[in-house]
């Protein structure tokens, strides 16, 4: 098959959008995360211990020269302890970004400034939806990428104009961007055929790690060399040169693309289930509907896990295992590398059980869900291990691992349920979840003010344990994947099997190999 009939040789034409989609959540996730770590370099530093009862139990940067002398048993606990925060504080002025410190917040104000984001974010979910469903994801996404690169590069003279006016940037940054997740189920559920879904989903939320890896890693060591501000401006002229790149190679559907093949697109057409093109979008039924409040509440139990490592995991390894920022980036973006294997990982797994076992669909997805118990157990143990940093974080790494498996197990449960109303369904649902993402910091900041120790941090990550393992509770008693009947096409809902069997029977042997094996369409879960 001649490659001007694809996006790119050698690979079809529903895998190069998956990689164009993935770009976007690498933008929209590098826009999110780095401002955590940014954060930490834009706020002078203060004792952290102010106002504790006692130092000698917490945790303190050792460099190799005084192991010997904070070891000696004849120093008493009140000299070892003083020592240790002088070495912090030299340790700190030499090895991170001191010098480009420019502003004094206190935890709460920094909480509210990295929730910020997510106060925009929840607003636009719906509309981004509705939008997509008006407009196309194309449109839409490109939007959005435009504007949030702009407001980016505006994002430092916001914070030299003051905290509430880069709360105000930062808030709107978070609206523009809303869109994306909606958009992009939209989207997907136009191209992906049901047994492809988890791969396609999976290949696309690689975006996601691949964007904190990028915003946590590359932003600690741009912002060390060059300071903060220039940062920003490299990741939104980024964003300006691959909105370019998303304009003019994403299309909204495999009837709008110009170059897919014809056997391709009859492939993915013949598979998808009922679409619900030119209908109403039926907004009492999605809010009134128990079963699409069940996903949102596992959604949320997951989102809560996802935001207490995106937004206060820096914080985390700053005030307690003090790294500097360097390190505090390389360590922040390891759980997110460990979570991009453990999903494309389950993705193949996953999609290979629901195809040749005999297990019902919606038990596959409950049994995903029970991931979310051994990453609550993951988060306790990360309180309880104190001061050591190498337990810390291959318990964050293994609760990543367990985390991977729901998008490629549950996250599909959205469009199996709505169908081609999915982009809707996840904007609401995603709506909710993002509301996490301004009641973490400020549950953080709230439990540490004044009191940055092992145990107030313990209390913290109780309460994200708490919320992860009633996401697998609610999944093992309420969770359904059969399509609901107000998502259902009434004018179409009588096409014969043996008609689509034509239909898919009239792609030829030859174009069925340079495409993709046939599968039989599913009609029930």
């Amino acid at each position: 098959m001649a490659c001007s009939q694809k996006m790119t040789c050698g690979m079809s034409t529903r895998y190069s959008l998956a990689v164009l989609l993935m770009g976007v959540l690498i933008h929209f996730l590098t826009l999110r995360s780095n401002f955590s770590i940014i954060v930490v370099a834009m706020v002078k530093h203060s004792p952290n211990y102010e106002g504790n009862g006692s130092r000698e139990n917490e945790c303190y940067a050792n460099t190799t020269e005084n192991i010997e002398y904070f070891t000696n048993e004849s120093i008493t606990p009140e000299l070892r302890a003083s020592s240790l925060y002088n070495e912090t504080e030299i340790f700190r002025h030499e090895n991170s970004t001191e010098h480009h410190s420019q502003f004094s917040w206190d935890p709460v104000t920094q909480g509210r400034i990295i929730g910020a984001y997510s106060y925009g974010h929840v607003f636009s979910q719906v509309m981004g939806g509705f939008l997509e469903a008006r407009f196309g994801g194309k449109k839409v996404l490109g939007l959005s990428i435009l504007l949030s690169s702009v407001l980016t590069l505006l994002t430092p003279a916001a914070a030299f104009a003051g905290e509430w006016w880069l709360f105000v940037v930062r808030v709107v940054v978070g609206f523009v961007q809303g869109v994306v997740y909606p958009s992009t189920f939209g989207i997907l559920s136009r191209w992906s055929p049901p047994l492809e879904r988890g791969r396609l989903l999976a290949i696309v939320t690689a975006g996601e790690t691949l964007g904190v890896f990028v915003g946590f890693s590359l932003t600690s060591n741009l912002t060390t060399q060059f300071g903060w501000a220039v940062t920003l401006y490299i990741t939104g002229v980024a964003g300006l040169a691959f909105c370019c790149i998303w304009c003019l190679l994403a299309f909204d559907s495999p009837s709008a693309h110009p170059r897919i093949s014809a056997a391709e697109r009859k492939y993915i057409e013949s598979n998808l289930e009922t679409t619900t093109k030119g209908r109403e979008i039926p907004w009492l039924q999605l809010f009134s509907s128990p079963h699409l409040w069940v996903l949102i509440y596992i959604h949320c139990a997951d989102g809560w896990g996802f935001f207490m490592m995106l937004t206060c995991l820096p914080l985390y390894m700053d005030t307690i295992l003090n790294f500097n920022i360097d390190t505090n980036g390389a360590l922040s973006a390891m759980p997110y590398l460990t979570l991009m294997a453990s999903r494309i990982l389950f993705s193949l797994i996953i999609d290979l059980v629901i195809k040749r076992s005999g297990f019902r669909k919606v038990n596959i997805r409950k049994t995903c869900v029970l991931a979310l118990a051994g990453v609550g157990a993951c988060l306790v143990a990360v309180g309880h291990v104190g001061c050591d940093s190498t337990a810390a974080i291959a318990m964050l790494c293994l609760a990543t691992v367990m985390s991977g498996v729901m998008v490629p197990g549950f996250y599909p449960s959205y469009t199996e349920l709505t169908l081609g109303f999915s982009g809707v369904a996840f904007g609401i649902s995603n709506s909710v979840n993002n509301c996490a993402g301004f009641i973490v910091p400020m549950m953080v900041g709230i439990l540490t003010e004044e009191n940055q120790t092992v145990a107030a941090w313990q209390k913290v990550f109780y309460v994200s344990a708490a919320i992860s393992v009633s996401g697998s509770v609610m999944a093992l008693g309420f969770l359904r994947t059969d399509p609901v009947s107000w998502a259902q096409d009434p004018d179409v809902d009588k096409l014969f099997q043996p008609a689509r069997d034509k239909l898919i029977n009239g792609v030829s042997d030859r174009e069925k190999e340079n495409c993709c094996p046939v599968v039989v369409y599913e009609t029930t879960v």
